[in-house]
């Protein structure tokens, strides 16, 4: 399941009402996939298939394909507004260690 914080979720509104997509959906699409992982970006979309899945929070409709389903499983949006610049962010929790760029198995390392 997508969750989605307060903040950003009143930041998509923001983003909606500015760019007269009140009524759309908020996509979540695949990017690429690097040593820390798959990369999302977000879009809107006035509709969705029927190989969508839906989730809603915070007067929010997010919708992602359902082959997304398991990597998305944990996900929170969120939006950061720090002295480091602002922006919706991703971000899943992980349980354990899951190598990634500065662990001995991540990026041109060896296990």
């Amino acid at each position: 399941m997508v969750k989605i914080t307060e903040p950003a979720a009143q930041k998509v509104k923001e983003r909606q009402k500015a760019e007269d997509t009140e009524n759309a959906f908020l996509r979540i699409h695949f990017l690429n996939a690097d040593c820390s992982g798959p990369n999302f970006g977000m879009t809107f979309e006035e509709s969705m298939t029927e190989d969508d899945m839906l989730y809603e929070e915070y007067g929010v409709s997010i919708i992602a394909d359902i082959g997304l389903a398991t990597v998305l499983e944990g996900v929170t949006i969120d939006y950061n507004d720090s002295d480091n610049g602002k922006g919706f962010e991703m971000r899943k929790e992980i349980k354990g260690h899951a190598g990634g760029c500065g662990g001995s198995c991540g990026c041109g390392g060896s296990c």
